[in-house]
């Protein structure tokens, strides 16, 4: 967070994403609940998954077959967004989603 605060970033994360960072998080530490993943994720907004973002979704499905449901939400929610998707995951830059990745590490 400390970086996304440096870049005074606005960011938003796919209602997809959410569960899927809820699930790893409660298979890891079953103590840690929905409010406290908002607690430690201050100002991300939660966006829904859409009709249109399941849309790309499906076509980044047919380019590029190894991105989990996941990655193409995020990827479809930065495409909707016009905005920057930020990943660890170096298989993103492979993949034909037209947006700009940032690689964090």
């Amino acid at each position: 967070m400390a970086l996304l605060r440096a870049q005074n970033a606005s960011v938003a994360m796919s209602s997809v994403n959410w569960c899927e960072t809820l699930t790893r998080l409660q298979r890891n530490s079953p103590i840690v609940s929905a409010k406290k993943l908002s607690s430690m994720l201050p100002g991300v907004e939660v966006v829904a998954f859409s009709q249109s973002e399941a849309e790309v979704a499906a076509e980044l499905a047919k380019l590029y077959g190894a991105l989990s449901l996941g990655d193409r939400a995020c990827l479809a929610l930065t495409h909707t967004r016009k905005a920057t998707a930020w990943t660890t995951d170096k298989v993103w830059i492979q993949a034909k989603a037209s947006v700009p990745i940032e690689i964090l590490r």
